[in-house]
């Protein structure tokens, strides 16, 4: 079976149509869709689609394994599926999120949109488990600033939703500037620096305003 095909019978088990599924994982109908047919390979969704239906969302993801996710309910609501959660009524493996790894022209893009519509290209996927919100993407280190905690090339998780604070290490963009940064935010009274690791690489007086990206909250990788 394809990943459309799960979907759609994991939905038909569920005893859902396609906008009640839509409804309950928050995304439109025209999504769930295209996913059944084969026109979107891939959904940062899938987690909620397939415990929304009681499936597994490895099998949903990957066809391995048993479809059936002991102890959910197909059309359990996500509350539902929280509770039961935490009440250890729902077993399987431990899930690895797929994120996106995105380009640094998009990541500065993402300064400008909102969460809800900003969708990045995805130049690969990187399987990662962070706790972080749904819109969270991967991005590789660009340069050696950021040494030694962070090599150039080496996998950086962001999470967009996240305001930024005082020693937080995020992706931001200084006012008239048309690419991102990755530096450490330093908040100093009324005075706010991006700051690299790095000694070669000079500390940023803030003069203008600050868009945050996103903040790091992880590190991937691979061997």
């Amino acid at each position: 079976m394809t990943f459309g095909e799960r979907i759609q019978a994991a939905r038909k088990q569920a005893k859902l149509t396609q906008k009640e599924l839509a409804d309950r994982v928050g995304i439109s109908q025209t999504a769930v869709h295209k996913l059944e047919c084969g026109r979107s390979k891939s959904s940062r969704r899938a987690v909620a689609i397939a415990l929304t239906c009681g499936v597994d969302p490895i099998w949903l993801d990957t066809g391995r394994g048993d479809m059936s996710l002991i102890g959910s309910t197909p059309g359990m609501t996500q509350a539902e599926l929280a509770q039961a959660a935490e009440n250890g009524e729902i077993h399987r493996a431990p899930l690895f999120a797929r994120l996106p790894l995105i380009s640094w022209e998009d990541a500065s893009r993402s300064c400008e949109e909102s969460a809800e519509s900003f969708h990045p290209t995805a130049e690969a996927w990187i399987p990662v488990a962070p706790k972080s919100s749904d819109r969270t993407f991967a991005l590789r280190v660009p340069d050696d600033s950021m040494v030694p905690e962070f090599r150039e090339g080496e996998t950086i998780i962001v999470d967009p939703t996240l305001p930024g604070k005082h020693n937080q290490f995020l992706i931001a963009r200084l006012e008239g500037d048309t690419m991102a940064t990755f530096k450490q935010l330093m908040v100093t009274g009324n005075k706010t620096y991006l700051k690299p690791l790095n000694s070669r690489y000079p500390l940023v007086d803030v003069q203008g305003a600050i868009r945050v990206c996103g903040v790091v909250v992880g590190k991937y990788k691979e061997y």
